[in-house]
């Protein structure tokens, strides 16, 4: 029996000279701007800010993300599940 690969997903992220980020483990992307960008991974909602922000891949089989631009700020939501992905972000 072959399984799911939504179900097998982990989350990582690989940021390099805080130019190029690669994540996988990526549910959904909420929202975003050239300066901001909402994700929801499976350990719970991500915000990312900078600038000259870019999506470059979004694979929703696989949950890879790829961003380009300068990226200064990430900060996870306090909840690790599926709901509340604005809950403590912006706090």
């Amino acid at each position: 029996m072959e399984k799911n690969p939504k179900q097998l997903k982990e989350h990582n992220i690989i940021l390099k000279n805080r130019e190029e980020m690669s994540l996988s483990g990526i549910n959904e992307v909420v929202s975003f701007t050239d300066t901001q960008i909402i994700l929801k991974t499976v350990c719970g909602g991500l915000l990312i800010r900078g600038n000259s922000l870019n999506i470059g891949l979004l694979n929703t089989d696989t949950g890879e993300l790829s961003i380009t631009g300068s990226v200064s700020y990430m900060k996870y939501n306090k909840s690790k599940g599926n709901g509340g992905v604005f809950e403590g972000i912006f706090k």
